[in-house]
């Protein structure tokens, strides 16, 4: 039995390989919709003093800080978490772990806490986490527990047996330690009434300390208030690459569950009144899955009058959407809308990745979607076990002729938990001793008999370039403007990225801004001497320069600007 009076919730910091700093991949930090959930069920329980610590956030999250191992951390480092854990004495950490990726900084958090006090209690949960808990007890000493799927009431019902006869086999999907026993219990119960769970607890954390540093999960219209939301949970798919898909045997019915309409148009009127909310990002898994309930949220964002614009980051389900959804989207202030392709091969989607689309619809549905003026993007996935070279170039050539404003195109991670993860294991297409889930997400690691990893990752950096630079769709046919925007984003973000300067240039070029073009061709060629084109580009600029002062007359050339 434990006498416990306060609780500290973490979101940890992110650690990467040198090889993958921000100058790489863009290190984002946004509002953590989990601990925020979590601290307003303490605040609601009324027992436990509550300390938060977003250790992301708080830190320093752009230039970064070195490690041993080649390694560089963005956000508090070890001994700034040391001092704060110090300094609140908690007796019970909770470290979400949503991420793959997160499970190093989850993990050397918990060993913090432990090496402050060994007493502390170490509870960590989240998709990753939930995903493979028992083997995250065996990996790692330092946690004490983990939670399958949603904590708000599991957290009070841990904190509750701590303090009592610590009865944890009575729990519902937590896996502990006792002795030197690992013990799991099945997840059974969700929560049926999330109008029940309060409003994440942003009036406990520096809301401003978002607006000024974070960067947004995914695409954003470029407001400055902006904050995330969830208004469902689950998703009813089998998708074989997540960790979220609806088990086997189980009714796609049984496995979403939603807020009523009022009490998300109640939370968004609120965060508009008291931040000044001006974008939404509904971080949902599958947002218009219901589409009757779809459409009544976005009827009441109507109704409502609600200034704002949203979109979801984490993209929607393309046999969801149709005109009445999307007119209804469109006037609810919805400014982009990512589909989650995936593949451009049907007996793909359908045999190795289990998703339920058909690719003959989706071109109709692009058109419709940028006849109401809404930003279309989409993802996909290169490398998945079982498809060919010939798949993958078949989903970069359905990608390009979409004429999409952009695409996101990611190599296949196996995910621990996942389908994929136990087929890529079978039949040893991936190197379990060389699984390094810091880098999982941004190189391939599959090697199948069809294809090689380093072959992945070079396709991939071509199909980039191919789709949303040299056939960009904006740039090619229907705005310059935002063709410009959207690279003068990428220039901004990744500064070494000379394709990205190049294909500016380009549209500079055909926008009529030859000296913007010669300065961003020069600047390509300053990453790149061997850009050939960019050499080439420069040639005929000054070559044009000079045809045209030849052909202004002599006497014509020396009276210009005199008396």
């Amino acid at each position: 039995m434990k006498t416990i009076k306060k609780v500290m919730l973490v979101y940890p910091p992110t650690t990467r390989p040198k090889e993958f700093s921000a100058d790489t991949v863009k290190v984002s930090a946004f509002f953590p919709l989990g601990i925020g959930y979590l601290a307003a069920a303490l605040e609601k329980h009324g027992k436990y003093a509550i300390a938060l610590m977003d250790a992301l956030a708080e830190g320093d999250i752009h230039e970064g800080s070195d490690m041993e191992g080649d390694r560089i951390r963005y956000g508090l480092t070890d001994e700034e978490i040391e001092a704060r854990i110090r300094d609140e004495s908690p007796d019970v950490i909770g470290i979400t772990c949503l991420f793959a990726p997160s499970e190093f900084d989850m993990a050397n958090v918990c060993r913090i806490a432990k090496n402050v006090n060994p007493d502390i209690v170490t509870i960590t949960g989240g998709h990753h986490a939930g995903s493979m808990p028992v083997a995250l007890l065996k990996m790692y000493e330092q946690i004490d527990f983990v939670v399958k799927g949603e904590g708000e009431e599991t957290l009070i019902d841990i904190l509750t047996e701590l303090e009592g006869d610590e009865n944890f086999s009575s729990l519902d999907g937590v896996s502990f330690r006792q002795g030197l026993l690992l013990k799991s219990t099945p997840k059974v119960k969700m929560i049926a009434d999330l109008d029940s769970i309060p409003y994440p607890a942003r009036h406990l954390f520096n809301m401003q300390r978002y607006f000024d540093v974070g960067n947004p999960h995914g695409f954003s219209g470029g407001a400055r208030y902006y904050t995330q939301m969830v208004n469902t949970r689950g998703c009813p798919c089998k998708c074989t690459f997540c960790t979220l898909a609806a088990p086997d045997g189980v009714a796609a019915k049984d496995t979403q569950r939603r807020r009523s309409v009022k009490n998300v148009l109640d939370e968004m009127e609120h965060l508009i009144n008291e931040y000044g909310i001006e974008e939404f990002h509904f971080e949902d898994d599958n947002l218009t899955a219901d589409r009757k309930w779809a459409e009544k949220l976005f009827d009441g964002m109507i109704e409502r009058k609600f200034n704002i614009h949203w979109h979801v980051p984490s993209g929607m389900a393309a046999y969801t959407l149709n005109e009445s959804l999307l007119d209804k989207m469109k006037r609810s202030g919805c400014h982009s809308i990512t589909i989650a392709i995936e593949s451009g091969n049907q007996e793909v989607l359908n045999k190795l990745m289990r998703k339920p689309m058909q690719l003959k619809h989706i071109p109709e549905m692009v058109k419709n979607i940028r006849k109401y003026g809404i930003d279309v993007r989409a993802f996909f996935l290169l490398g998945f076990p079982g498809e060919t070279k010939q798949n993958m170039q078949e989903t970069v050539d359905y990608a390009r002729n979409l004429e999409l404003d952009w695409a996101y195109f990611s190599v296949t991670t196996p995910l621990p938990g996942t389908k994929i993860y136990d087929l890529c294991v079978e039949k040893n297409y991936i190197d379990l001793d060389d699984f390094d889930l810091l880098k999982a997400f941004n190189r391939s690691i599959i090697n199948t008999e069809e294809f090689s990893a380093k072959w992945v990752d070079e396709f991939r950096h071509n199909a980039i370039i191919d789709v949303c630079f040299k056939h960009n769709a904006n740039l090619l046919h229907y705005d310059l403007e935002k063709a410009i925007n959207n690279f003068e984003s990428v220039v901004e973000s990744y500064p070494t990225f000379d394709f990205a300067k190049f294909y500016l240039a380009e549209a500079y070029m055909k926008q009529g801004d030859v000296e913007k073009a010669k300065a961003l061709y020069q600047q390509t060629l300053a990453v790149n001497p061997d850009y050939s084109e960019a050499q080439e580009r420069l040639l005929a600029i000054d070559s044009a320069a000079m045809a045209s002062l030849a052909a202004v007359p002599e006497s014509g050339a020396a009276g210009i600007g005199l008396p």
